[in-house]
């Protein structure tokens, strides 16, 4: 509910603030579709496709059969959304919080009309009820995601394909220093399950767990251990995350008598990658990623930044098998990643990507000066637009000072002030210098200085 609050005069005014709803300057905006576009363009130039699901789900969907939560029902931070009367279907909905459930749905939906196994990638929003939003935390963001998606079975080496396909996206961002984290959700299942741990026990193990690669083990085994975990299974854990090979996993599980599967299925895919191109240092085995979500049931990613591990991980995912089979029946299996994109933004802003990126090329901001011609305004914006320009007019007469900063928010690389009844001033915004031309020279004043 909104509320009344004096302002500065004691007049009341609208609390209109809407924390973890984020707004963008201009500037901030077009910053972070350039980066959408650059991603995009990654995935893209690996063979996958976009696709669009519904923003309002049913909560059952959502819930994928209530396995990844512990009570069984809607997420907390799920919105979930009222029908107005005069529509209302009876159905239980609510805003998506991620896109991997939502696709998963729009595919079992729509399978007769596509081929498997499916390149998808999709970039939306998402909502969550975060009860703190911080400035990498927030109710509404962007998330990237890019998935392949077979029918009944699902090779492998996607896996790989998934892990370089993310490294691609990063690299055309220019994001300086990442690392992509690996291990398989069945190397811990099958040295839980050699302990006679089950399922039911497993979930508040993995929350723990996956702090792993932010504490010290000594700190893991105790908080394990702490939650009635005997302490022989708790120490068996705390070797498990700590392992830096896939051999020494096998080894402990083999002691164990344990499934060796996960380990199988790990090494498979880290050479594939690496057959893949994957660049040397860029893939790191973590057993300490388990990922919170029980719809995980293989292969799971987390990427970081180096050297600033505390962002937390700026993209996740993994393998799910059956994650929609309590829908219709039939197997989807996939494996993908997504990229949080408000996080991945703050990293770009803090290593400096937005200025060097520059201007907009071909951008230009038309502007009247003070008893300008009109006419000649309109003239000269068409003129730039049907050479091919991104232009911006600007109409009413205003101030030297004033056109510069409008041309500078704009990003523009030039200003065209029209001063006079078919005279013009072309500015270029790089090196500041001004050209006094003709209305009808100015296409070709700016087009020669490009």
């Amino acid at each position: 509910m909104s509320t009344v609050v004096p302002d500065q005069g004691g007049s009341p005014r609208l609390d209109i603030e809407m924390p973890g709803f984020p707004e963008s300057l201009p500037g901030d905006v077009m910053f972070e579709q350039d980066v959408i576009r650059t991603i995009s363009k990654g995935f893209e130039s690996r063979g996958f496709r976009p696709l669009d699901s519904a923003c309002i789900q049913r909560q059952e969907v959502l819930v994928a059969g209530g396995a990844q939560y512990l009570d069984g029902g809607i997420p907390e931070f799920a919105f979930t959304v009222q029908e107005p009367p005069e529509s209302y279907t009876g159905a239980n909905l609510a805003l998506r919080y991620d896109l991997t459930v939502p696709v998963s749905r729009f595919i079992a939906e729509h399978s007769k009309s596509l081929s498997f196994p499916l390149h998808c990638y999709q970039i939306n929003k998402v909502w969550r009820a975060e009860q703190m939003p911080t400035a990498t935390h927030w109710r509404e963001f962007y998330q990237c995601d890019v998935d392949v998606i077979g029918q009944g079975e699902l090779s492998l080496l996607y896996d790989a394909e998934i892990a370089n396909a993310l490294v691609g996206a990063f690299e055309s961002i220019g994001v300086d220093g990442f690392t992509v984290h690996i291990s398989n959700r069945k190397v811990l299942a099958a040295l839980l399950d050699s302990h006679g741990v089950r399922v039911h026990r497993a979930r508040s193990i993995v929350q723990i767990l996956d702090k792993g690669n932010r504490q010290p083990v000594e700190q893991t085994v105790d908080q394990l251990t702490a939650s009635g975990l005997p302490a022989h299974i708790s120490a068996d854990l705390g070797r498990l995350v700590s392992t830096p090979t896939s051999e020494e996993a096998r080894q402990l599980l083999q002691l164990r008598g344990a499934d060796l599967t996960g380990v199988d299925e790990l090494e498979e895919v880290i050479k594939a990658a690496h057959d893949l191109g994957m660049p040397d240092g860029h893939l790191v085995l973590d057993f300490s990623i388990t990922r919170g979500h029980d719809y995980y049931t293989g292969t799971v990613f987390e990427t970081f930044a180096t050297g600033r591990e505390h962002w937390g991980a700026l993209g996740a995912g993994g393998r799910y098998q059956d994650l929609l089979k309590h829908v219709n029946g039939s197997s989807y299996p996939g494996v993908g990643m997504s990229v949080g994109l408000a996080r991945l933004m703050g990293l770009l802003k803090e290593d400096g990507v937005r200025k060097e990126r520059g201007l907009r090329q071909g951008a230009v901001t038309v502007v009247r000066r003070e008893g300008s011609d009109a006419a000649t305004a309109l003239r000269v914006v068409r003129h730039l637009r049907e050479a091919g320009l991104s232009v911006q007019a600007v109409f009413d007469p205003v101030a030297d000072e004033k056109a510069l900063q409008i041309a500078e928010e704009a990003e523009v690389t030039h200003l065209v002030s029209v001063v006079a009844e078919g005279e013009a001033v072309v500015r270029d915004m790089v090196s500041r210098a001004e050209r006094p031309l003709a209305a009808d020279a100015v296409v070709t004043g700016v087009l020669g200085a490009r």
